[in-house]
C-alpha cells in the first residue's frame, strides 16, 4: 500500500455501529503507512455482529493490504477479540500477516504470577457458565432477575479455557501467537517505554496492568453494601458452581451441606412433599412455611446474591488486566488507549516513571502528570460506563486544549441490556474538556462534524476528520508539528 500519513502524524480509525472496539492506528513512518490494530471486537449476543464484523475485516484488508506491522490485545472480553474469531478463516489464513504482537504481561504462558491468575479466572468463568445455564434451564431459579445479571455479563466473558475450541480465550491468543511468532510476541510491563519494530520514531508508554494484586482487584464500588467481592480464594467459585448444579439437577462432587445425602432436600422438594402429607401437625407446620407472607424468611435463593456480585466482580478484575498504552508522537501528543481499565489499573499508572529507571543517553524517565497533560486522543474506557474513566486521577489531568473522546458503543444495544452507556455523567464532563468533540460510534457523522469544524482542534494544524461512506468508520487524523 503505498503511503497516505505523513511521517510523525497518525490517523486513527474508529469502527462504528458495533459495542466493541475495534481500532486500526495509521502512522507515517519514513514514508510508508504503518498499521496498528487494537483489539477487534463486537459483544456476543447482538444482531447482525458477524455480518458487521465480516465488513469491518473487509475493510481493514483494503486498507492495510493485509499487512499488519502490530496487533495489540488488550484482555481478554469477547467485545475486544471476538472479531479474530468471527474471521479466523482470514486472520489466521494467507490474507493477513501480522508483524509484530503485543499482550499485557498477564497472557505469558511461562508468568507464575500470570498463571495463578488464570487459574482463578478460569473457575470463577466455569461457575458463571453454569450460572447462567440455569437462565435456560426449567429450574425454579431460571427467571429470577439475578441470573439475568449473570447472563448479561457473561456477554462480554469468552469461555474458561478447555481442549481445543476454538471460541475460547486461549485459543485466539495461542493463534495470534503463533501467527505473528514467538520472537515477534512482546509481554509489556507497566514502566516500559517500547517502540514498534516498524516504526521506531513513536514512542509508547505502557501503563498497565499492574503487577500489584491489589490494584488489580481495586473497582469503583457499586452502590450498597455487600456489592464489594474479593474473591481472594477460589472458595467462593467452588461453592458457587456447586450451588448452581444443585440447581440444575446435575451431581455435585463437593457439596458444602453439612447434612448426609439421604437428609438432604431442596425447598422446592421440601415443599412437594409437605403437599403430599396426610392432614396433621406436620402438615400444618410444611404449610406454614411454604406460606406466602413466610417468603422473606427464606435463605434458599440467598447464594443468588453472591453469584451476582461475583458476575460483577469477574468483569471488572478482567478489565483492570487492560494492556495500557500511551502512543508518544515526535511532537509530544499523547494518544492514550487504556482498553476497558478501571480503578486500580488507573491508580496504578502513578506507581512508576516511564520508564521505570534512568537510562543513559535518553530524556528523563515521566512521571504520570507529565504524560497525561500531553493527551490530545482518549479512547475513552469500557464504552464510557460509570466505572472505567477515573477523573480527579486522569480525565482532570488532561488539560491539552486539542483533546479529543472517542467512544465505541451503540447506546440502543447498551440500553437493550440495562446499561447506561454511555454514562450520562461522563459524557458530559467529556464533552466539557474536549469542546464538545466527542466521537461516538452509533452518532450523527454531520452533527460530528460541524463540532469538529466550529471547535477545531487547532487554528494552525487541526486534527482532520472523515467518514466511510456507509458509516462504517470514523477516522481522526492528527498531525505532528516537526
Amino acid at each position: 500500500m503505498g503511503a497516505s500519513i505523513p511521517n510523525g502524524s497518525m490517523a486513527v480509525r474508529m469502527y462504528r455501529g458495533i459495542l466493541g472496539d475495534c481500532f486500526l492506528l495509521r502512522y507515517g513512518q519514513a514514508g510508508r503507512d504503518i498499521h496498528i490494530l487494537i483489539d477487534c471486537g463486537v459483544l456476543q449476543g447482538v444482531k447482525g455482529a458477524k455480518e458487521r464484523m465480516k465488513r469491518i475485516v473487509d475493510d481493514l484488508h483494503a486498507t492495510t493490504g493485509g499487512v499488519l506491522d502490530l496487533v495489540v490485545l488488550t484482555h481478554e472480553h469477547h467485545d475486544h477479540l471476538s472479531g479474530f474469531l468471527y474471521e479466523k478463516e482470514r486472520f489466521f489464513g494467507d490474507a493477513f500477516t501480522i508483524d509484530e504482537l503485543w499482550l499485557a504481561w498477564t497472557e505469558n504462558p511461562s508468568d507464575p504470577q500470570a498463571i495463578r491468575l488464570h487459574a482463578r479466572f478460569d473457575r470463577v468463568k466455569s461457575a458463571l457458565a453454569k450460572v447462567t445455564a440455569i437462565a435456560r434451564s426449567s429450574s425454579a431459579f431460571s427467571q429470577d432477575p439475578r441470573i439475568g445479571t449473570v447472563a448479561s455479563l457473561a456477554e462480554f466473558i469468552p469461555p474458561a479455557d478447555g481442549g481445543d475450541a476454538v471460541g475460547t480465550k486461549q485459543s485466539i491468543i495461542e493463534r495470534l501467537r503463533r501467527k505473528a511468532g514467538w520472537q515477534a510476541t512482546c509481554y509489556l510491563e507497566p514502566g516500559d517505554v517500547v517502540r514498534p519494530r516498524a516504526a521506531p520514531t513513536l514512542k509508547v508508554n505502557v501503563m498497565g496492568p499492574p503487577r500489584d494484586e491489589r490494584r488489580l482487584r481495586k473497582d469503583l464500588p457499586s452502590a450498597g453494601t455487600g456489592k464489594e467481592v474479593y474473591l481472594s480464594s477460589l472458595d467462593e467459585a467452588i461453592a458457587l458452581e456447586d450451588h448452581a448444579l444443585r440447581a440444575l439437577g446435575e451431581p455435585v462432587v463437593e457439596q458444602g451441606s453439612p447434612f448426609a445425602q439421604p437428609h438432604r432436600r431442596s425447598r422446592e422438594e421440601a415443599r412437594k412433599a409437605g403437599m403430599a402429607q396426610p392432614p396433621g401437625p406436620l402438615a400444618s407446620v410444611e404449610q406454614r412455611y411454604f406460606d406466602a407472607d413466610q417468603a422473606w424468611r427464606n435463605i434458599e435463593d440467598e447464594w443468588l446474591d453472591s453469584a451476582e456480585c461475583i458476575a460483577l466482580k469477574m468483569d471488572s478484575d478482567t478489565n483492570n488486566t487492560s494492556l495500557v498504552l500511551a502512543f508518544e508522537l515526535p511532537d509530544g501528543q499523547v494518544l492514550l488507549f487504556p482498553g476497558d481499565a478501571q480503578v486500580g489499573n488507573w491508580i496504578s499508572w502513578g506507581d512508576q516513571t516511564y520508564p521505570r529507571a534512568a537510562i543513559d543517553g535518553e530524556p528523563a524517565p515521566q512521571v504520570l502528570d507529565d504524560i497525561l497533560r500531553r493527551v490530545t486522543l482518549y479512547k475513552v474506557g469500557h464504552h464510557c460506563s460509570h466505572n472505567a474513566t477515573a477523573k480527579a486521577l486522569g480525565l482532570e489531568k488532561m488539560t491539552d486544549s486539542r483533546l479529543v473522546a472517542m467512544i465505541p458503543v451503540v447506546a440502543a444495544v447498551a440500553e437493550g441490556k440495562g446499561w447506561q452507556m454511555p454514562y450520562p455523567e461522563l459524557l458530559t464532563a467529556l464533552q466539557a474538556r474536549t469542546q464538545r468533540r466527542v466521537l461516538v460510534g452509533d452518532s450523527d457523522p454531520e452533527r460530528e462534524a460541524d463540532i469538529f469544524a466550529q471547535n477545531p482542534t487547532s487554528s494552525r494544524a487541526p486534527a482532520e476528520l472523515s467518514y466511510a461512506q456507509d458509516g462504517l468508520w470514523v477516522e481522526l487524523g492528527i498531525p505532528c508539528a516537526v
